[in-house]
């Protein structure tokens, strides 16, 4: 067994080989150090802080910094999920509560007792709804009288700020075979798409004009399955709604 002055030399000769390859590192260190210092530009400053710190982060987590990283994620992810379920319930509260509020207004204008007024001042607010009140304003096209012109009205006030929407919307009616308009209803639908330059109705109004003509001449089959009512003076109205037809027809050729 040795010597406790064996062992203190061999520890002592073991040490004086180490400090000097310690003492390079560090040598090389300072020097790498200075380097980054003297760098001219402020970017490579900069990423060398970020580079020590983020070294000197990962090397005081050790292993759990996978972990660390994996539950940032997750954080990040489920505050994106959250807000997107948050807007998406208040986008659907905000739809149920139009459509309560549209609902009154659609009441108001079912009343019997409703004046023209209360009439016209229900369809304009619901004009204000945009574009999820336009089947709501057609369906009220379908009646008669004031009803039907304070309809009219509302559409004209929606077709203002959504033009594309009324004139995609409009020539559909005049083919419907499953919801039936009376013939009056397809008169104002006809000054709409003229008054609000609906160009891409051209073929449509073309397609219906032939129709009227037929049934004007004697041929009223295909008319009678666009309306939920034939003319009642058809030598007057049928000539009244091809005049109006062709001069929509005149104004979107222009």
């Amino acid at each position: 067994m040795a010597s406790l002055d064996e062992r203190m030399q061999r520890v002592e000769s073991q040490l004086d080989r180490l400090v000097p390859s310690v003492q390079d590192r560090i040598d090389r260190l300072e020097q790498a150090a200075k380097t980054i210092q003297a760098a001219p530009q402020a970017d490579h400053r900069g990423w060398g802080r970020v580079a020590q710190a983020a070294g000197r982060f990962g090397g005081w987590m050790g292993m759990e910094l996978p972990k660390f990283l994996a539950a940032a994620v997750l954080l990040v992810v489920g505050w994106g999920i959250k807000d997107s379920v948050d807007l998406s319930i208040k986008q659907r509260q905000l739809d149920l509560s139009y459509a309560k509020e549209m609902q009154g207004l659609l009441q108001k204008m079912a009343e019997r007792n409703a004046d023209q007024a209360q009439l016209e001042s229900s369809a304009a607010v619901l004009a204000l709804y945009g574009e999820p009140a336009l089947p709501l304003l057609l369906s009220e096209l379908r009646y008669t009288g004031l009803r039907a012109d304070a309809a009219y009205n509302g559409i004209s006030s929606l077709a203002l700020n959504n033009p594309e929407v009324v004139c995609d919307a409009l020539p559909r009616v005049l083919s419907n075979h499953a919801q039936q308009y009376d013939w009056q209803a397809h008169l104002k639908i006809v000054r709409l798409l003229g008054d609000y330059d609906c160009y891409k109705a051209k073929e449509s109004l073309k397609r219906y004009r032939a129709t009227v003509a037929a049934a004007k001449d004697g041929r009223p089959e295909a008319f009678k399955e666009l309306v939920r009512q034939e003319p009642v003076a058809p030598e007057e109205e049928y000539p009244l709604l091809i005049t109006s037809i062709d001069k929509t027809l005149e104004r979107l050729s222009k």
